[in-house]
C-alpha cells in the first residue's frame, strides 16, 4: 500500500461543510484495489488512523465504508487537487 499523501485543505474544508449538509452527494474515489467507483452517497465523517507509516484520515460514507482521504478524486463536481486532469466519464442518464 502507498503511504498516506496529505490533502489539499481547502478540499478537507469541502467535505467537511458537505458532511455538514447531511445531503446526497456524488463521489468519485479509488479504491484500495485502484479501481475508479462512482457512488451517491451520504458523507457522515471524517477519521484518522495512525498505522505504521503516519497518520492517515478517512471519509467514512453512507454504508460505513471508509475512504483514505487522498483516494477521494470528486465530490459533487469538484476535483481534489491531485485529479484535477480527470475527466468525468460519469453518465447519469
Amino acid at each position: 500500500m502507498l503511504p498516506y499523501q496529505p490533502i489539499d485543505c481547502a478540499f478537507h474544508d469541502l467535505l467537511e461543510a458537505t458532511i455538514t449538509w447531511r445531503t446526497y452527494s456524488h463521489l468519485q474515489y479509488f479504491t484500495d484495489l485502484w479501481e475508479f467507483t462512482t457512488v451517491t452517497t451520504l458523507l457522515k465523517d471524517l477519521t484518522s488512523e495512525r498505522h505504521a507509516d503516519g497518520l492517515a484520515e478517512y471519509l467514512v460514507i453512507g454504508t460505513g465504508e471508509r475512504i483514505r482521504l487522498d483516494r477521494v478524486v470528486n465530490v459533487n463536481g469538484t476535483f481534489a487537487p491531485p485529479f484535477r486532469h480527470y475527466l468525468d466519464f460519469t453518465c447519469d442518464c
